[in-house]
């Protein structure tokens, strides 16, 4: 009842300022994908698979972000390799009202066990090819088509 409720007024509101995400691509060394599915009950993109991160927040620095981000989702604790030079949009459409701007950052597990947390309801690693064909929240298939990974 509450997701309807939330449904409701972001259809009825229109956002009227743009958020910053922060995907992150975390690889294993068989060179899979680590995406999350999020759970049912989300406002954006429910069921749906797609690379762990989130949103700034106001004062917080985007790398403090991602580790973040990646802890409230996972459970597991990352290094930041690097961000990508690429910048990629996420425009408002029917599954999502918020307009983001997206910095991906690259990844690496160094604490932890993956354990799905927050609003996320199940974690796996994806070869590329299985990624090709799949259906992924926000940009995520652009950020990673963008980033020469699938």
């Amino acid at each position: 009842m509450i997701r309807s409720i939330f449904k409701l007024v972001l259809n009825h509101v229109k956002q009227k300022h743009l958020n910053i995400g922060i995907p992150v691509i975390i690889m294993n060394s068989q060179g899979e994908i680590l995406l999350g599915k999020r759970s049912k009950n989300v406002l954006t993109y429910p069921d749906t698979w797609g690379l762990p991160g989130g949103l700034l927040e106001y004062g917080e620095k985007i790398e403090d972000a991602a580790k973040r981000e990646v802890k409230e989702e996972l459970g597991i604790e990352i290094n930041i390799i690097k961000r990508s030079k690429n910048i990629y949009e996420n425009i408002p459409n029917k599954e999502c009202k918020f307009h983001s701007i997206d910095v991906p950052f690259y990844g690496k597990l160094v604490n932890g066990t993956l354990k799905p947390k927050d609003e996320t309801k199940e974690v796996k690693w994806f070869k590329p090819s299985e990624i090709k064909n799949m259906k992924l929240a926000y940009s995520h298939k652009e950020i990673l088509k963008g980033e020469g990974l699938i």
